[in-house]
């Protein structure tokens, strides 16, 4: 059971690691900044910001955005197409941005279209607030539509209602083919159900993402860096770091807990062969005048080794059968509990025929030391 749930995981870890992200992460970078004093006005900084950022020779787009994609920083939200929210309802990202947020960070719009920068307006304060400026049309990822709507396509013009922001409405007016919010932690994860919502997130910080021209990336960002703090009083640039850096730091933690999972699958798996080393050992010393008198009516050394190998074949077999019905068992119940995807037959199967080798290997060297018994062993007097 552990080491076909442990296999389980680590494949679905590194698995995860691995998805498309839907956006270019090598053109883009972020800058987070953070206002300071009673006369630092969110909106216009980030109006100045923009233009600044925009201007520059290299800049392909630039926008605002309350989070940064592909990290766990992030507003979230159920949404559904009923006003009660209790029925068919999903927990998505909201990222609010400008309508540059696509263009940014290359994601592919296969239905509809963009909100319109008319509908860009200062997000509220709380998030408990009723408030038109939450998004009056917004654009979302096609998973979400799929779950909420049955197709991207078939998402255009309907409502979507929000638990935040007092059941806050909206209208989907476009679908993205594909956006991952942040590196998936299961097969069951939420991170592609997104909203792009129209807003210019409250102060007093900003992240701004900016994607370049191929080639361009480490020069703005340098410029950028020199510049942009020194534009505006009263405001600090407090990091700057580009995207796939970002989504390479995000997976880390990912990757070391597979790492972390097989290191202790591995000391599992070598105390369970020392165990079954020392009872094969305990066997061959305990049964020392049976194999001399086994030898003694013509065993041969291959027949005594087969002996024991059998036996401890045996043992491991039952511990398999019963060790393999608590792992089905196990699976199924995980299943209907979490509503997590059933364990492929692949890794039970491979732990199966592990711990056979295993049980076989651990054996080996006391049948063998239990082979050159010499049959004069039989007619010792104790």
């Amino acid at each position: 059971m552990i080491f076909a749930n442990v296999a389980c995981v680590i494949d679905a870890r590194l698995e995860a690691t691995e998805r498309p992200t839907g956006m270019n992460l090598a053109d883009v970078f972020w800058i987070r900044s953070h206002g300071e004093g009673k006369d630092y006005d969110q909106q216009s900084a980030v109006k100045f910001d923009l233009e600044y950022l925009r201007s520059l020779p290299g800049v392909m787009a630039a926008c605002v955005s309350n989070a940064i994609p592909q990290t766990r920083s992030y507003l979230r939200s159920l949404v559904s197409p009923n006003q009660d929210l209790k029925e068919n309802k999903r927990e998505a990202f909201v990222y609010q941005s400008t309508d540059a947020i696509v263009d940014v960070l290359g994601l592919h719009l296969i239905h509809g279209r963009m909100f319109n920068a008319a509908t860009v307006l200062p997000a509220p304060p709380r998030a408990d607030v009723a408030h038109e400026a939450f998004g009056a049309e917004v654009v979302i990822t096609e998973d979400l539509a799929t779950k909420l709507y049955g197709s991207g396509e078939g998402a255009l013009g309907k409502s979507m209602y929000f638990s935040l922001l007092n059941g806050g409405l909206a209208t989907v007016v476009g679908v993205v083919e594909l956006m991952q919010a942040a590196p998936p932690n299961g097969p069951g994860d939420i991170v592609y159900d997104v909203v792009l919502t129209p807003a210019v997130p409250q102060g007093p910080n900003a992240i701004y993402l900016v994607r370049t021209k191929p080639g361009q990336l480490d020069y703005i960002m340098g410029r950028v860096w020199r510049e942009l703090e020194s534009r505006q009083h009263g405001r600090l640039v407090d990091r700057m770091e580009t995207l796939a850096a970002t989504a390479t730091k995000s997976r880390v933690a990912d990757r070391t807990d597979a790492v972390i999972l097989a290191i202790l699958s591995s000391f599992v798996l070598a105390v369970t062969m020392l165990g079954l080393f020392g009872f094969a050992a305990f066997a061959v010393t305990s049964r020392t005048k049976e194999i001399g008198t086994r030898r003694a009516i013509g065993a041969r050394r291959a027949d005594i080794v087969k002996m024991f190998l059998l036996e401890n074949w045996l043992i491991t077999t039952a511990g398999i059968i019963f060790g393999s019905i608590v792992t089905l068992a196990f699976g199924v119940q995980l299943h209907l509990l979490l509503e997590l995807p059933r364990m492929p037959i692949i890794f039970l199967v491979g732990s199966m025929g592990l711990i056979w080798v295993a049980g076989l290997l651990a054996a080996l060297m006391p049948a063998l030391r239990g082979s050159t018994v010499p049959p004069a062993v039989a007619t010792r007097v104790v």
